[in-house]
């Protein structure tokens, strides 16, 4: 958070020494409630996230990528980190208005940092666990094959998106789905931003969670529902600053849990982004 780390604009929000002006900033964060207080990362959830009132699963990730983000500038005002490896496992469903998340730093190496973080509701269980590395200057490339997109209707999947308070204004679109196969896209709505106008990361593993949550039921249908067990996303460096599509590929199932691949990439240009992996159970 050098003096070249932010544009010319309103003085800096600080709280003691720590800047939160890429938090406060962000109107993908200010959204969902997030702030920095005595430490920790806390949320406060003023509507209902699902249709069954639980914590969004990409709200869940986005919360443990903010707190350690949080931490290492805490720790290292000069830098301006993005993330390059996050892992979360979900324990519970997020129950309730009020989480907090807390990191703490593992190790820190050159430009690396390694942050540890549990999430709370605000009876203080712990709803997920995270490990996540950060770095700060990391750009590395890839570009994703150029397959169909796939030819199913996915008018179901938009209609069930559509129920989801916390989609909703984020331009989600079901492009195209198939047995074991979809491309979700995700234009630059205003609440998916950071405070540079690009992507926010947390609105990027919220495409990933979608993505890799729906991709299940391209394969099977169960009335009773089901939940992410665990999420892990590879950032090749900032986010983008223009439109993303996710396209997911279920790799490996029993009868309830699906592991799936997710590959987020530029619309335009088809440069990748970031790799993930997400675990699914039905219920």
């Amino acid at each position: 958070m050098s003096a070249t780390s932010h544009t010319a604009g309103p003085a800096r929000a600080m709280i003691g020494c720590v800047d939160t002006t890429w938090l406060d900033e962000s109107p993908f964060l200010r959204d969902l409630g997030v702030r920095w207080h005595d430490g920790e990362v806390v949320m406060t959830v003023t509507e209902p996230h699902t249709a069954h009132g639980a914590l969004h699963g990409g709200a869940t990730a986005a919360l443990a990528l903010a707190a350690a983000q949080a931490t290492m500038r805490a720790e290292d005002p000069e830098t301006d980190p993005s993330t390059t490896s996050l892992h979360v496992t979900y324990a519970r469903s997020g129950r309730g208005s009020r989480f907090t998340a807390a990191s703490t730093t593992l190790r820190r190496a050159r430009e690396l940092g390694f942050h540890q973080t549990e999430i709370r509701d605000e009876a203080g269980q712990v709803i997920a666990g995270a490990s996540s590395t950060l770095a700060d200057g990391r750009q590395g490339t890839g570009v994703a094959p150029d397959a169909p997109v796939p030819p199913g209707d996915p008018a179901v999947f938009t209609k069930a998106a559509e129920a989801i308070p916390f989609l909703r204004g984020r331009k989600l679109r079901f492009e195209g789905v198939g047995p074991g196969e979809l491309e979700l896209s995700m234009g630059l709505a205003e609440r998916n931003l950071d405070a540079k106008g690009r992507f926010d990361e947390g609105a990027l593993v919220t495409l990933i969670d979608m993505a890799g949550t729906s991709v299940p039921w391209t394969l099977a249908r169960s009335g009773n529902g089901g939940a992410t067990i665990s999420l892990h996303a590879q950032f090749l460096g900032p986010a983008p600053a223009e439109p993303v599509t996710a396209r997911a590929t279920v790799r490996a199932h029993d009868e309830r849990v699906f592991w799936t691949d997710i590959t987020v990439f530029t619309t335009a240009d088809r440069k990748i982004h970031a790799l993930s992996q997400l675990a699914y159970r039905f219920a």
